[in-house]
């Protein structure tokens, strides 16, 4: 979905979706066929750590619900400065789907020690109640 989002937006420029998941990318691709063929949207089925973007540097990177960036956030994030432009950002998402109610400050503050855990500073934090659980939104930059 969020391929999808960013991809109606696009006026410049490219997406370019990862996912470990082969069937992820098969759905994102039947999704995203109109964007893919008018060159917006590039999908791979490729793990973050195991990804070869070559030389490109991205404005923005987010991830959704990515488990090594709650797992292993300096490894997770060194992969992310490799491929951030100079003034680039980042923004991890995450739903609050295990977080007790009410606790989605709490979900946000572990975000933003994951972010810190990678060397990037935290620019804001955004929370939005959704049903059924809230979303939160951790925006950094390499420290």
């Amino acid at each position: 979905m969020a391929v999808s989002l960013v991809s109606e937006r696009l006026t410049t420029g490219t997406i370019i979706a990862i996912d470990r998941s082969p069937k992820m990318i098969k759905m994102a691709t039947r999704r995203n066929r109109e964007h893919i063929e008018a060159g917006r949207t590039l999908l791979e089925a490729v793990a973050l750590e195991d990804a070869d973007l070559g030389k490109r540097r991205f404005d923005k990177v987010f991830a959704f619900n990515v488990a090594p960036f709650w797992l292993e956030p300096e490894a997770a994030l060194g992969v992310v400065r490799r491929y951030l432009a100079k003034d680039g950002t980042f923004c991890l998402f995450w739903h609050a789907r295990h977080t007790a109610p009410g606790r989605a400050r709490d979900l946000a503050e572990q975000l933003g020690e994951r972010l810190r855990l990678g060397r990037f500073s935290v620019d804001r934090v955004l929370i939005q109640q959704l049903r059924p659980v809230p979303a939160v939104c951790v925006i950094g930059r390499p420290a």
